[in-house]
């Protein structure tokens, strides 16, 4: 193993990215819903509840996708998950318009989850290539 696998995967910038989103996503979800917990969100009659447990939902797989990227040797299967992170990463901000545009008073804090998320997929696009690299070259 080399010193780009050996390195500690809760370290990375990418990792801790995706842990952000998912407090800043959660924490938005909880303003709009009046600290609604997940599954009364998704079974709420109300559209922006639900949009904001679907936030929460998506960016509670980025960590997880992470992990299996970075800990699998198969090259199909690293690949499917990568592209589920990135299907995860358009729905959140996909869901962030559709709040913006219903008119939710959480605006200032929609952009800055817009903001971590543009922030996370750079990071996500530079490590997914190194990561690929790496191991064409062992």
């Amino acid at each position: 193993m080399n010193s780009f696998e050996s390195t500690d995967f809760k370290n990375l910038p990418v990792y801790n990215k995706a842990l952000e989103i998912f407090k800043v996503s959660r924490a938005i979800a909880c303003s709009i819903t009046d600290n609604k917990n997940i599954l009364e969100m998704g079974f709420s009659e109300n559209f922006n509840h639900q949009f904001a447990g679907e936030i929460v939902s998506d960016s509670l797989q980025l960590a997880p996708g992470l992990a299996t990227v970075h800990c699998t040797s198969n090259p199909s299967l690293r690949l499917r998950r990568a592209k589920q992170i990135r299907k995860a990463v358009n729905r959140i901000l996909s869901k962030c318009k559709k709040l913006e545009f219903d008119g939710v008073r959480e605006k200032e804090f929609l952009a800055i989850l817009r903001s971590e998320i543009h922030q996370f997929d750079h990071l996500f696009s530079e490590w997914f290539y190194k990561l690929q690299l790496n191991r064409r070259e062992n």
